[in-house]
Order: structure tokens, then C-alpha cells, then sequence
């Protein structure tokens, strides 16, 4: 069986790695809220800063989930495994035939209900561990999207209005256009020094009103700039934490159906083992969940069927790479499904 106290360091190393990137979260919303103001300076904005926080935090979260998803992952083989030496007590020759799969990889030995029992509970103790960090970075995720969010139309509607801006001074150049050319073909043809001098005027008037509004474009072009810029930078960490949630609520929904195939598996084995084991003490957190698997009247209800669905919504959103090599999928044991 393996050894499951060997999670400790990655569950802990996850948790980490998500307080740092919730701390990335919130500073990058920080940074961002102070440029939504209209009057907020544009020109002082350090974007190589910026975009390293943005660079940083999205990194932290990719990490973060690659240690959860293998976790999921390594905590349910670690389940299977326990499945299979269950069922071992009953036919010695279970999972011995499965080409390439768990019958393979843990031979044809056998564990004792005490051992099966043991690594359960271990299982137990790191899936509340990392039950608790989806329950915390869920709703960090969905706050730090929805502040990125709000914070992004803010920034986009001041771009908006210096848009409007830029192309009002667009249109205004553009009006002039017509004027400067009729000045412009007038001046050969005036009738005397004085009417062609004050044609001169009127048109070199009419030039610099026109570089005038030129230089009022120019001088709004770098606020633009900044501001997409900005846009650009953030709306990236928007998708990615939206696209986080998404795989949180993925791993979530397989790690609950998961605790609760390892509790009724837990309970199968120490109901039928014999002599009988002592009640072991528990975590607060194991006997937590524990506690909640025996008050819902429906756990273990259909629980392959509920298993293989949320596998599959876990595979086809976090792990679509078909396996390397075909492996006999495992199913609960009866003794597991229909124990409570």
C-alpha cells in the first residue's frame, strides 16, 4: 500500500503556495483599484512592475493547481489500491488480471484489514487537508475575479471617454481640412497685396488650430496607451482566474465523492474484519468528515455511478491526456457501495 503520511509535504507545500498566490491576488487588485480613479496619474505607472506582480501571481495559481490536481489524482490511486486489497480479502485473485493496471502494480499481495484500514484514515486526514484548501481558495478566486473585473470596466470606461476625446479633436482637425485647402487655392488668386495678406493670416490661423488640436491628440495618445495596456495585462489575470474557479469547482466535486467512497470503504473494511479493530483516534478534520458522511441519509447512494461521472467531468476539464498504457478501471467493491 502506499505510504500516505508521504502527502504531507505536497499538501503543505500547496498551502503555501496558494497563501502566496492570494497575496499575489490581492496586491494585484490593489494596484489596479488605484488606476481606476479619473484623475489618477497614468504617466508614474511602473508597467514592468505591474506586469511581473500579474506575472507572478499567475503562476503561483498555475503551480498551485498542478500540486492539487496531482494530489486529487495520487489520493484517489491510493483509494483504488485500498479498493482492490479490500476486495482481496474476499478473492484472493482480484485485480491479478488487469493488464497494465493496479493488479500489475501491486502484484498478487495482500494486505491485512488493520494495514487497509490505516492508510484509509491517513487518505482521510490529507483529502480534509486539501478539502480545506479548495474551501478557502475558492472564494478567494471568485472575489478576486469579481474585483478584477469590476476594476477593468472602470478602467476600460476611462479609455472609453478618452476615445470620445481623441476623436473629437480627430473630427475638429478633420473639419479644417477643407478650410485650409480653400485659403490655401485663394491666396494667387486675390485681387490685391491687402486681401492676399489677410487670406495668409486666415490660413496660417487655420494651420496652427489644426497642429494645435494635432498636439492635443499627441498629448492624449500616451494615456490611452497606458491604459490599454493596463487592460491588457489584467484581463489575462481575469481569464485565468476565472478559468481557476472552474478547476477548482472540478477538483472539488471529485474530492467530495472521493472522501465519500473512503469513508464507505473505511467502513466496509472495519465492519467486516475479524477479530474486530479498535476504534482508532481521529483528527478533528477525518472525524469531521466523518461526521457529515453519517448524517446525509443519502451518502453511498449510487455511489459508482456519481464516482464515474465526476471522473469523468475531472478528466475531460483538468486531465483530457488519454493514459499512456489501457489499465482495467476499478469499480467499488459491493461491500463499499452498499455500506453506510
Amino acid at each position: 500500500m502506499a505510504k500516505v503520511h508521504s502527502f504531507d509535504g505536497e499538501i503543505d507545500k500547496a498551502r503555501v503556495t496558494l497563501d502566496n498566490a492570494i497575496k499575489g491576488m490581492n496586491a494585484a487588485n490593489a494596484g489596479l483599484g488605484r488606476h481606476t480613479k479619473s484623475g489618477g496619474s497614468l504617466d508614474t505607472i511602473n508597467f514592468p512592475v505591474e506586469e511581473a506582480l500579474v506575472r507572478e501571481t499567475i503562476d503561483l495559481l498555475d503551480r498551485w493547481k498542478a500540486h492539487s490536481l496531482s494530489l486529487v489524482k495520487e489520493l484517489d490511486l491510493v483509494t483504488a489500491t485500498a479498493d482492490l486489497q479490500h476486495r482481496r480479502l474476499f478473492d484472493e485473485k482480484a485485480g491479478i488480471d488487469t493488464s497494465g493496471g493496479l493488479g500489475r502494480r501491486i502484484g498478487q499481495g495482500h494486505a491485512k484489514p488493520a494495514s487497509i484500514a490505516a492508510d484509509l484514515e491517513a487518505t482521510l486526514a490529507a483529502s480534509a487537508s486539501l478539502d480545506a484548501q479548495f474551501k478557502t481558495a475558492r472564494p478567494a478566486l471568485v472575489r478576486s475575479f469579481r474585483e478584477c473585473e469590476a476594476h477593468l470596466e472602470r478602467i476600460i470606461e476611462r479609455r472609453r471617454h478618452i476615445d470620445f476625446d481623441i476623436e473629437q479633436v480627430q473630427r475638429q482637425a478633420d473639419a479644417l481640412i477643407p478650410k485650409i485647402a480653400d485659403r490655401r487655392s485663394s491666396i494667387p488668386s486675390a485681387r490685391d497685396a491687402g486681401s492676399r495678406s489677410e487670406l495668409e493670416a486666415e490660413y496660417h490661423r487655420l494651420l496652427a488650430e489644426r497642429e494645435d488640436l494635432h498636439g492635443q491628440e499627441r498629448a492624449l495618445q500616451p494615456g490611452r496607451a497606458a491604459l490599454q495596456r493596463l487592460i491588457d495585462i489584467y484581463e489575462e489575470l481575469a481569464d485565468v482566474l476565472n478559468a481557476k474557479i472552474a478547476a477548482v469547482n472540478a477538483m472539488t466535486g471529485k474530492l467530495t465523492i472521493d472522501i465519500e467512497q473512503r469513508i464507505a470503504l473505511l467502513k466496509a473494511v472495519m465492519s467486516e474484519a475479524e477479530p474486530a479493530l479498535p476504534a482508532s483516534e481521529r483528527s478533528a478534520p477525518v472525524a469531521a468528515l466523518i461526521a457529515t458522511f453519517e448524517a446525509n441519509v443519502l451518502a453511498g447512494h449510487d455511489l459508482a455511478a456519481r464516482k464515474a461521472r465526476a471522473d469523468d467531468i475531472f478528466t475531460r476539464r483538468l486531465d483530457p491526456r488519454p493514459p499512456a498504457a489501457p489499465a482495467t478501471t476499478i469499480e467499488p467493491s459491493a461491500e463499499t457501495e452498499t455500506e453506510t
